[in-house]
């Protein structure tokens, strides 16, 4: 079986700024409510817009922080979490210029960059303040439309050697790979993640899956009851079960639900541990569980392509072992603030035991 997972994703600058913004502008504001409520209540709109904006100007030009740049986007993100569980990494992402330091780390990280394509735009640069009160990402979304695949030329060539090809998340921009894994003879599986940052209606998602049937589908249950405009999740898995054989749904404190053509759903709860940091938990989530598809379809080949003839209770082992690592990992990373590694994972499911539903 082929050994690669190929991240299908972004790739670009995060600029960090750790400082009091949004905290002086809650105070300012505050201070200019509780101050003036009976002036307030005799403003109209244009008088409050007015107050607003003196308030707003009233604060320091520039202030102060503390600021770094790191490495980001989704295909980064995943890429990282899989490499240092242990997997053999591909990334697929297109970049711009200056971005030659996060492929090098991405070397020194053992991910295999020889389809990370450049082009001679502005590598896109995403904002984070980090505030006291709140954390804002500013993205820029027109850099990051020119950081697409409409320049490069593509093959089936190129995944070969992957066992699984996931898309995190799935975007325009990568609607030439799926259609070359979906017109090519590829023995690998296909996954993908939903979101709706990505896909942000339903009109976006049928412009990229119309008369596609993807392998795997993760969503969470707020994205999927706002993309299909349904109230529960069986309702939105009627509509969605359409364009993937299996659709794990994760469901916060709730666990996870798997649902798929086979058997009956399986749903498992979370490990009650100490939360530090929920940041990635969702992309730590799809890595364990993808982490330990790979490992079984080493052993047994195509995953589901064995489903169709496996004994039911079977694929509903195989459904427990998938969500208990994805769960264990998550569980892990947002206890640790780190990515753990797969001795890890495995020490704490031994500890813990296997989720059941």
């Amino acid at each position: 079986m082929a050994t690669n997972v190929i991240i299908v994703g972004e790739m670009h600058n995060d600029l960090f700024y750790e400082c009091d913004a949004y905290k002086q502008i809650e105070e300012a504001l505050i201070t200019f409510i509780t101050s003036n409520k009976d002036a307030i209540a005799e403003m109209d709109d244009e008088g409050i817009h007015r107050e607003v904006h003196r308030v707003l100007n009233g604060l320091p030009k520039k202030i102060p922080g503390k600021s770094y740049i790191k490495r980001g986007g989704n295909g980064n993100n995943s890429s990282e979490l899989f490499a240092r569980l242990g997997v053999p990494i591909k990334l697929m992402t297109v970049v711009g210029r200056g971005a030659g330091w996060m492929i090098q780390e991405m070397d020194d990280l053992g991910v295999d960059t020889s389809c990370i394509f450049q082009l001679e735009e502005t590598t896109p640069i995403s904002t984070i303040i980090e505030d006291p009160t709140t954390t804002k990402i500013f993205t820029a979304a027109n850099l990051k439309a020119k950081m697409n695949f409409s320049s490069i030329t593509l093959d089936a060539s190129y995944f070969q050697d992957s066992s699984i090809v996931f898309f995190t998340p799935l975007a325009p921009k990568f609607t030439p790979i799926l259609e070359i894994l979906q017109s090519s003879r590829i023995t690998g599986m296909t996954a993908v993640t939903i979101e709706r940052q990505a896909t942000p209606n339903w009109k976006a998602f049928m412009s990229i899956m119309e008369g596609v049937k993807v392998d795997l589908l993760f969503i969470n249950d707020r994205d999927a009851l706002y993309l299909t405009g349904k109230e529960d999740v069986g309702a939105a898995d009627e509509i969605l079960k359409e364009y993937s054989a299996m659709r794990v749904y994760t469901l916060g404190s709730k666990g996870s639900l798997i649902k798929s053509e086979w058997t009956r759903d399986v749903a498992l709860p979370v490990y009650d541990v100490p939360v530090v940091d929920r940041t990635g938990a969702g992309d730590a989530f799809a890595a364990g569980v993808l982490l330990k598809i790979h490992e079984i379809m080493q052993e047994n080949g195509h995953l589901v392509e064995e489903m169709e003839t496996t004994a039911e209770s079977r694929i509903l082992e195989i459904f427990r072992e998938i969500a208990t690592f994805g769960t264990a990992v998550a569980s892990l990373k947002v206890s640790l603030a780190r990515t753990p590694s797969s001795d890890e994972v495995r020490e704490f499911i031994s500890k813990h035991g296997i989720l059941d539903g």
